[in-house]
């Protein structure tokens, strides 16, 4: 099960009830994935760390991220043959709209939430450049606007430092004022003020307030998790999101386009990526295609979600699941099998049994290869085999061969195909099965590689 939240954020039960919850339900491993960081600040100008409104909610940051990894690794040991893998949910970037003056204050884009699992250093996450968090900020020629107030802090000082008098003559006579500095105090506090809050010095990469930077910042993310080993997976894609913070009006449009922009490793197939990204020739195969075409340098893998954030018995544990092939179970087990591409999601109505993929593999000239794998281009037809069980009734098979549909039947499992087809070329294919609502299943792509078998 992946994205579930807790009370390190806005979920309801703790990270041990949740691993038990999973236990007794019999789920072999959950990745709990509360929010990194829950933070929204307004600010007229660069130097937002200097002025501007900031409103929070409960995260892991502010808890603790040590706190945090150690709650989720003694869940583990309370919950016995369940797996507890630490992630976290980051929301990139957000900009706002409208203006605080007329009432139409809004932050948008805030829900465009990228899972990161696979971190499990508490300075790795840390870091990460989750949008308001100081600790990811850069040095920037904004940060040069620092030298304003230590010159008026430095004028300041000069200014007290001066006699506290002013002498003058008159014919014979001396005469002194004392010196009124009340105006160069105020302006030194002022800047000591700035200089403090500013310290040190540093400013976010992608402003809230300034122009749209587009898919950089979420690319940005996903750059800094992988360089510290990590997998980012984009969250509910097609969701739209409304929502109000402490009187700041936060909306999301939809985002599939993002899976395709960006090289994240995955992305929530699963409920939220059913409308626009799973359609043969929709958004996930045209980013496939990207990747057999070498314009991108990872595939994006296919999950279920299931974005929980209430407390057992309220948590249905078998609606939404991501099946792993894994070679061990173990954390570093599920994340290789992840990274690699041996998964497949499935959607089950609640209390129902799941449908189940069997095999799935290609096989030309006395070679194979299964999902995440690649099979060298043959110089004739290749086999694709496959077999489902499970389910509670007849469901839609779809082969996609990259981005059409090259077989379909309406089949009732258990069941088992075989297809000869002639890829033609790189290409990748994929399966897809629909049932009576939920009921789906979908398979992560096998390749051909461009690279063709020696005759």
């Amino acid at each position: 099960m992946i994205h579930l939240h807790s009370t390190f954020s806005d979920g309801a039960a703790s990270p041990a009830v949740m691993a038990r919850a999973a236990r007794a339900a019999g789920v072999d491993a959950i990745v709990l994935t509360d929010h990194l960081l829950q933070r929204v600040r307004y600010a007229p100008w660069p130097l937002g760390n200097v002025m501007g409104v900031a409103v929070s909610r409960p995260s892991v940051l502010s808890h603790g991220v040590a706190r945090y990894l150690t709650a989720l690794a003694r869940a583990e040991g309370e919950a016995p043959g369940t797996l507890v893998l630490p992630g976290v949910e980051t929301s990139p970037y957000s900009r706002f709209g409208g203006s605080p003056l007329a009432g139409s204050l809004e932050l948008q884009g805030w829900h465009r939430h990228l899972l990161v699992l696979g971190i499990d250093d508490s300075a790795g996450l840390a870091l990460l450049p989750a949008a308001g968090n100081r600790a990811a900020w850069i040095y920037g020629p904004w940060s040069l606007l620092y030298l304003l107030p230590a010159a008026a802090l430095a004028w300041s000082a000069r200014r007290l430092a001066r006699p506290g008098y002013e002498e003058a003559r008159l014919g014979a006579f001396r005469l002194r004022q004392r010196r009124r500095h009340l105006g160069a105090i105020l302006i030194g506090i002022a800047a000591l003020a700035a200089l403090v809050a500013g310290f040190p010095f540093r400013i976010e990469r992608y402003s809230p307030v300034g122009p749209d930077p587009g898919a950089a910042p979420f690319q940005a993310m996903i750059d800094a998790v992988r360089a510290r080993g990590g997998i980012t997976v984009w969250a509910h894609p097609e969701a739209r999101a409304e929502d109000t913070l402490q009187g700041v009006h936060l909306f999301t449009a939809p985002y599939p386009a993002l899976v395709r922009e960006t090289d994240a490793d995955g992305f929530a197939a699963l409920p939220e990526g059913v409308k626009e990204l799973l359609p043969p020739g929709g958004i996930w195969d045209q980013a496939l295609s990207d990747f057999v075409a070498g314009r991108r340098a990872h595939p994006p893998r296919a999950i279920a979600e299931l974005d929980e954030h209430h407390a057992p018995p309220a948590v249905d544990f078998g609606i939404l699941q991501t099946v792993f092939q894994v070679r061990q179970s173990t954390h570093a087990g599920i994340l290789e099998a992840l990274r690699a591409g041996r998964l497949y999601a499935r959607w089950t109505p609640s209390g129902a049994p799941p449908l189940r993929l069997l095999s799935f593999s290609l096989a030309a000239r006395g070679r194979s290869a299964g999902a995440g794998g690649a099979l060298p281009l043959p110089s004739g037809p290749l086999s694709v085999r496959f077999a489902v069980g499970g389910g509670g009734g007849a469901v839609t098979a779809r082969l996609v061969r990259g981005g059409a549909v090259i077989w379909t039947r309406r089949v009732v499992p258990p069941f088992s195909a075989e297809v000869e087809d002639d890829p033609g070329g790189a290409t990748f294919y994929r399966l897809d099965l629909e049932g009576a609502y939920p009921y789906r299943l979908i398979a992560n792509p096998i390749f051909v590689a461009a690279r063709q078998e020696a005759a």
